[in-house]
């Protein structure tokens, strides 16, 4: 594939980092007059909105069988329904620079359970190497050497989200190889079933805040974000650079949506960075390297990081990273 000129898909490149930084600041906002659950519900019902809204205006209309559809939702609890919720929670006890970094890890994740449940896809040494210097550098990142200093419980909740992320990313290569549709019409069937699972729980959550939901309310504004660019515009720029630059530029973001997210952490919310957090990070980022790096005589296309929607022509799949 010969990658068109930079001007054509930088800008895109630029957009989704800052939209998936800024997810974590939009979090913080939402979470000051509603609940976690309500959070990711809403995010959701905002951001099936615009992708549905967005196969009205382009006159498409999936075409997908039943066994399409449960393949997807079964997806969906992985990708968008459980973590959706954890990583609002997870928020509740750390900043959203810790989440933010730890939320880096996804990579890992998703290599380590594509070792494990896909069996002619065997991790190399050097994608071995990359999960244990990621282990180590997740141990840096929140300083294990200060037991008591941990954030237990935010920390195990970001992890469990994005030990999601990964579930979720390697059941879409199990289950959706077959799957003949564009990646917008995939995302909206995913992001709309996600919703549907977590209505019933945000609805039994308490009432938001008095005004969180009025017209000028940072929380309303927070969410409204969140849903518009977070969870449906980007998905699109993101496969605009898939197609433009290739898969492996496309997963480069991975690495600049910490770097926004942390500034936004100290500039927007007052956050503390930590030495060891930045150091941390770096190890992780190291560690994501080795672990999505793939023997040469693999399809380089294939990228850990979220749903791997069929391509058309070629029945090559790719990924993009979660947040």
């Amino acid at each position: 594939m010969t990658s068109a000129p930079a001007r054509a898909w930088v800008p895109a490149f630029i957009v989704a980092a800052v939209s998936w930084g800024s997810s974590f600041l939009f979090i913080s906002l939402a979470l000051r007059g509603l609940s976690a659950t309500q959070v990711g519900f809403g995010r959701l019902a905002i951001g099936a909105a615009v992708l549905w809204a967005m196969l009205l205006v382009t006159r498409h209309r999936p075409r997908l069988s039943v066994r399409d559809v449960a393949s997807i939702g079964v997806v969906a609890v992985g990708l968008s329904t459980v973590p959706f919720v954890l990583i609002p929670l997870a928020q509740q006890h750390i900043t959203s620079i810790l989440a933010s970094l730890l939320n880096a890890t996804t990579p890992l994740w998703t290599a380590l359970f594509v070792a494990l449940l896909i069996p002619h896809e065997r991790a190399t040494r050097a994608q071995v190497l990359g999960l244990v210097i990621g282990a180590l550098g997740i141990a840096v990142l929140l300083g294990a050497w200060d037991i008591e200093g941990i954030p237990a419980l935010g920390a195990a909740l970001m992890l469990a989200a994005t030990a999601c992320y990964g579930i979720g990313s390697t059941l879409s290569r199990m289950l959706l190889a077959r799957v003949d549709e564009g990646p917008t019409a995939l995302s909206a069937v995913q992001i709309g079933i996600s919703a549907m699972l977590l209505l019933p729980v945000a609805v039994a959550a308490p009432a938001p805040d008095p005004g969180a939901l009025a017209l000028g309310s940072e929380v309303l504004w927070g969410l409204l974000a969140l849903g518009v660019l977070g969870t449906s515009f980007t998905y699109v720029l993101f496969w605009r650079v898939v197609k433009l630059a290739g898969a492996t530029t496309a997963a480069s973001v991975t690495y600049v949506v910490p770097v926004v997210a942390t500034a936004l952490g100290i500039l927007a919310l007052h956050e503390e960075l930590r030495w060891h957090e930045p150091a941390g990070a770096v190890v992780v980022l190291a560690g994501v390297w080795l672990a999505q790096r793939k023997p040469r005589s693999t399809d380089a296309a294939t990228v850990a990081g979220a749903p791997e929607p069929r391509q058309r022509a070629t029945g090559r799949r790719t990924s993009r990273p979660s947040t």
